[in-house]
């Protein structure tokens, strides 16, 4: 049986590079302000550590979870990460000081969260939107009209 989804949570859904865009700039906002926080109004490495030892990955788990739970797994949501904390890690020096190494961190995160939320996901429902959105494709691309009606 089919889950029955909000309005909000269905239109995302159907629309994973749309949810996965918002999923990456809302991480990407959060990751930066952690980041701010740390080092330069909180600098204090026990702030360091809660952030980016504990908060950091459970968040970028979870967030993955998420994402993989209501689309499943997608190839462009979780590796659009890395060139993110890669640029990061270019454009601040500070950004680099961050230990455990801030790329194992992102890859470990984004893996088993994508992974387990793929165990958890409606694998039935997120057939059917690829179906209805391939289905929705074709149909505009292709105006079907009946000759013998005209």
């Amino acid at each position: 049986m089919l889950k029955m989804r909000s309005g909000f949570s269905d239109s995302l859904t159907s629309h994973p590079v749309r949810w996965a865009c918002i999923f990456l700039a809302v991480w990407a906002c959060v990751t930066n302000a952690m980041f701010l926080l740390t080092n330069y109004v909180l600098q204090d490495a026990f702030m360091l550590f809660l952030c980016f030892m504990l908060l950091y990955p459970v968040l970028t788990l979870a967030g993955c979870f998420i994402y993989a739970r209501g689309c499943g797994i997608r190839i462009y949501m979780p590796f659009a990460m890395l060139p993110i904390v890669a640029a990061e890690y270019i454009l601040f020096e500070n950004f680099r000081a961050i230990q455990p190494n801030i790329f194992v961190t992102t890859l470990f995160g984004m893996l088993f969260g994508s992974g387990i939320g793929n165990i958890f996901a409606d694998k039935k429902l997120i057939e059917q939107q690829k179906k209805a959105r391939r289905d929705r494709r074709l149909h505009e691309d292709k105006k079907y009209r009946k000759i013998l009606d005209d």
